[in-house]
């Protein structure tokens, strides 16, 4: 038997592949299975509409084996307008806008982008990082970080500053400053990928058809289970609930890493220690009505950096992006400046997001030993275990590693099946 702790994308990924092979068990503590257990269903209208939190979106590019597993579970996506714009200090800087010409997509700067210095510096730079950075980077030290990568390279403060960081610091959940931190290559990965433009897209029934098809024929799913301690004993490992205790072949333990790390008890102080390398910082997401954190009813997406907060507030448009709104005024706000009146608050999550470092990258390099060990029986996995980012494509991908070793099979194979 095998126990899965932790239902979020990795969790379902494991289990989603694994339940072809063998005996499963998908534990949650949440009484929703865990990628979905933040949505907020509201009236709107006289019909009821659910809502992510937070909203998902991916490029094929960016995410291929998240698209790779949402093809093969028969998942459909659509593609959402994300066009963006940046303002700095209550004036716009920096644009983009998503087209489509015959049915073809592509994407232009706004005219803030031309219009401004600081746009026109920032496009330009953008231009160049495209162009260089990959080539750059394999001349430096490999951990260098991409704060020093681009003083040195010359790139301006406004791009540094107020695009860059900033909008990574959305994309990471994070602080602008931790993104300084981040180590030169998983930026680099994930943002210089040539000129090609390929839309956002977004599951077309939203994260609750993700979670339902993930887990069909799934015969063994254990809501609001908990867990109290998994620990080993002589070479068993035991999950110990409030009333029972269970002994498991394997347990793939696909939680948070902190989360994680305080479930663990006797006989696991390697993984522990390991697991107490990862960092997390926390965000606020708001779901909500209030039109004054939306100016712009031209783009779907705003990004506001002002001075004295550690991470800017990006706030989308949901009106314009999904289809049941019919335009409605209902916006999704992260790292919120101010809160909206409680008059116009739908839902207020929070949420813990891994910070990437040279320690953490480290730690990733110890799991994958851990793992390689034929006597492995507990598995640590997650968007924490493995080197670089989008968080969404390496939790899913992480999921699907553990699960081919466990099943003995290629990662394309276990798909294909």
């Amino acid at each position: 038997m095998i126990a899965i702790v932790g239902s979020g994308i990795t969790g379902l990924t494991a289990a989603w592949a694994l339940k072809k092979f063998k005996d499963v068990t998908l534990y949650e503590k949440h009484q929703e299975i865990g990628m979905a257990a933040f949505g907020a269903k509201q009236m709107v209208d006289g019909k009821e509409v659910e809502f992510d939190i937070p909203f998902r979106t991916i490029k094929r590019d960016y995410y291929p084996t998240l698209f790779q597993i949402y093809d093969k579970a028969g998942i459909r996506t659509r593609a959402v307008d994300y066009s963006f714009r940046v303002e700095s200090n209550e004036e716009a800087i920096f644009g983009f806008r998503s087209h489509q010409l015959f049915g073809i997509p592509f994407g232009v700067p706004t005219m803030d982008s031309l219009v401004s210095s600081k746009g026109r510096r920032i496009f330009s730079d953008l231009l160049k990082f495209y162009t260089n950075a990959k080539d750059d980077w394999k001349r430096e030290n490999p951990s260098i970080s991409i704060l020093d990568f681009l003083i040195k390279y010359g790139y301006s403060k406004e791009f540094i500053y107020e695009f860059l960081l900033p909008t990574f610091a959305l994309v990471n959940t994070c602080k602008t400053e931790t993104v300084g931190a981040y180590p030169a290559e998983t930026i680099i990965g994930y943002h210089s990928r040539g000129y090609s433009y390929t839309p956002q897209e977004t599951a077309s029934f939203g994260t609750r058809d993700i979670v339902n098809r993930l887990t069909n024929g799934l015969n063994n799913l254990q809501l609001n289970a908990g867990i109290q301690r998994i620990y080993k004993k002589a070479d068993k490992t035991i999950i110990r609930f409030a009333n029972e205790e269970k002994e498991f072949e394997h347990v793939i333990l696909s939680t948070q890493a902190n989360q994680a790390k305080d479930l663990l008890g006797e006989g696991f102080d390697l993984e522990k220690e390991i697991l107490n390398e990862f960092r997390y910082e926390s965000s606020d997401v708001v779901l909500h009505s209030d039109e004054s954190y939306f100016s712009n009813p031209s783009v779907s997406l705003v990004f506001k950096i002002r001075n004295n907060y550690d991470k800017p507030e990006v706030t989308l448009d949901l009106g314009r992006i999904i289809p049941e709104l019919q335009g409605k005024k209902i916006f999704q706000t992260w790292n919120p400046h101010k809160l909206p009146k409680e008059t116009d608050t739908l839902k207020l999550a929070k949420f813990e997001r891994p910070v990437m470092d040279d320690r953490t990258a480290k730690a990733i390099g110890r799991i994958a030993t851990l793992h390689s060990n034929p006597q492995c029986n507990l598995w640590l996995c997650g968007s924490y275990s493995l080197y670089g980012i989008p968080l969404l494509e390496a939790g899913a991908k992480s999921g699907l590693l553990v699960a081919a070793r466990l099943a003995n099979q290629q990662i394309d194979d276990l798909i294909d099946l």
